[in-house]
């Protein structure tokens, strides 16, 4: 008797953990989501760079917890990969708190059509530049309309022939959520931001103008990029675009 009655002490103590643990995480589901848009000139993470001609952008984000994994994938419409990005993201901060903090790195890709060395016909080969990449992201959020901060993107080239350091400094304003009507809604991202590469600077202001309509799948986008002083090489005085972004039904995964 006495036995059995330890035996089923632990099976109880057993079985409480176990309901604890699918409790735990069952709250805690992964979640995916994805974007897939096509523009009529492809701008990069770094607005003052451009394709400069139209492109699709795969977006897709796994996540749990605090933790995501975030691939963007870009095509020029002739199918010819532009580049490849796959983030690693934490979120430092809790979920609730109006103040967010993210730490984020990946590994770059960026593909560039060149002529083929030694060639005496204009045959092209595809070159392809690797990049580490971190980045900061802290921000707050001042209202339900309002978010504020400051992102940080440090860049190392890791191909010979490449760029060597890149840094990218943005002060962040996200205004979200302004009701035009009873079915549009419009997003305003301006951010004036510094950039340097290799000791060549330059500053910028970038706005991306985003507007949606309840019960219809495709989000408008356009993004508008200002030079004010540069030194930085294939900067351009003025770029814009506009992009249609289809959300891709994602879902939760329960454990």
């Amino acid at each position: 008797m006495k036995y059995t009655g330890i035996y089923l002490l632990c099976l109880f103590l057993l079985q409480a953990k176990e309901s604890y643990s699918q409790d735990i995480q069952a709250s805690n589901p992964t979640q995916i989501s994805g974007t897939v848009g096509i523009t009529n000139n492809g701008i990069s993470i770094v607005p003052s760079f451009s394709l400069e001609k139209p492109a699709t952008i795969f977006n897709m984000s796994i996540s749990k917890g605090r933790f995501s994994f975030d691939p963007e994938l870009a095509f020029s419409l002739e199918a010819k990969p532009w580049y490849s990005l796959f983030w690693f993201r934490y979120n430092l901060s809790p979920r609730l708190s109006k103040f967010k903090m993210n730490v984020g790195t990946h590994l770059g890709l960026n593909f560039v059509t060149i002529p083929l060395p030694g060639s005496k016909d204009s045959i092209q080969v595809q070159k392809t530049d690797r990049y580490f990449v971190l980045e900061l992201f802290p921000r707050y959020q001042l209202s339900k309309h309002l978010t504020m901060g400051i992102y940080y993107l440090r860049s190392q080239g890791l191909t010979p022939a490449t760029l060597n350091a890149l840094n990218f400094v943005t002060l962040y304003t996200d205004i979200s959520h302004i009701q035009l009507s009873k079915k549009a809604t419009l997003g305003i991202t301006p951010q004036i931001y510094y950039l340097n590469i290799d000791g060549k600077d330059g500053y910028y202001l970038t706005s991306e103008i985003s507007i949606s309509w309840k019960d219809f799948p495709i989000i408008f986008k356009s993004t508008m990029n200002k030079t004010f002083e540069s030194t930085v090489e294939g900067s351009k005085p003025f770029l814009w675009n506009i992009k249609l972004v289809y959300p891709l039904k994602g879902g939760k995964i329960r454990p």
